[in-house]
């Protein structure tokens, strides 16, 4: 069976592009790209689609095209969109289990009689990395600088996940995503984000990280993981030494996210990469 990954023409968020990424890593190969807000439009050859993410801008033009089989994993829906949903509750109890990122998600759709269980995320199965960075590298992730301890903050690097046009392609962003990905597992000692889909990944690879952003049931999965959330203020700077960094400790679950994916892609008929 084909398969195919997401692409996001009506994002701005690169972090949109990791996520098809963590999906991609687990797959021997990528036969086609569809657009998540258009699925109603595709007219390709029958593929499977892993359902990662946000859903949706569009919410309007579901349900996917019949020419696409979905895989729900890591599914999140946002409370203005699940009306739109609802009245399509029999797709996705065809296509149950819905594998869902958070629990409020989860909650929402088992509302409609249909079974839904916490899949997590796959941007957190992405590899350990083996070896940590020299010399100290703090990496601010659409973090304002002003935050932190002035004699520190000189050093941090900064990056933010915001794309600054909407033309680019799916190839220029699919190679932006990796190359930050690239990045933080060889270069950062440390991450500070208020970027859940730079948070995660990162912490999956090992780094020591703090999630600084919103919290909501759509972040909840966070404490599934441990990873570390603060909220900062300039009035009171932070000094890295007195931040609640912790050592990424969770292959346990890693890996019965990883089995859990793979194994309901290889029912359908997708090959996928040796573990």
């Amino acid at each position: 069976m084909k398969i195919g990954l997401l692409k996001y023409k009506n994002s701005l968020n690169i972090g949109d592009n990791i996520q098809t990424l963590a999906v991609a890593q687990h797959v021997k190969h990528t036969d086609h790209y569809v657009e998540r807000d258009f699925l109603h439009r595709y007219e390709g050859p029958e593929c499977v689609v892993v359902m990662n993410g946000w859903f949706t801008h569009e919410p309007q033009h579901w349900p996917p095209s019949d020419r696409i089989i979905p895989l729900f994993f890591g599914f999140h829906m946002v409370p203005e969109a699940a009306e739109a949903y609802r009245k399509h509750w029999q797709y996705f109890k065809k296509y149950a289990p819905i594998g869902c990122r958070d629990s409020g998600t989860a909650d929402i759709i088992r509302s409609w009689g249909v079974d839904a269980y916490i899949s997590g995320c796959a941007t957190m199965t992405f590899e350990e990395r083996k070896l940590a960075p020299k010399p100290q590298n703090v990496v601010l992730v659409d973090m304002d600088r002003s935050l932190f301890n002035r004699k520190e903050r000189a050093d941090y690097a900064r990056v933010s996940h915001a794309l600054p046009l909407m033309e680019l392609s799916n190839q220029t962003r699919l190679s932006i995503a990796h190359e930050l990905l690239s990045y933080y597992r060889n270069s950062a000692t440390h991450v500070i984000t208020s970027r859940i889909h730079c948070a995660l990944p990162c912490f999956a690879m090992g780094i020591p990280t703090l999630y600084c952003g919103e919290t909501s049931y759509r972040t909840d999965l966070i404490n599934i993981i441990g990873l570390p959330q603060v909220s900062l203020s300039k009035y009171r700077r932070a000094v890295l030494s007195k931040l609640p960094f912790v050592t990424p400790n969770f292959g346990r679950k890693k890996g019965e996210m990883t089995s859990d994916l793979k194994q309901r892609l290889i029912k359908l008929g997708v090959a996928v990469k040796a573990t």
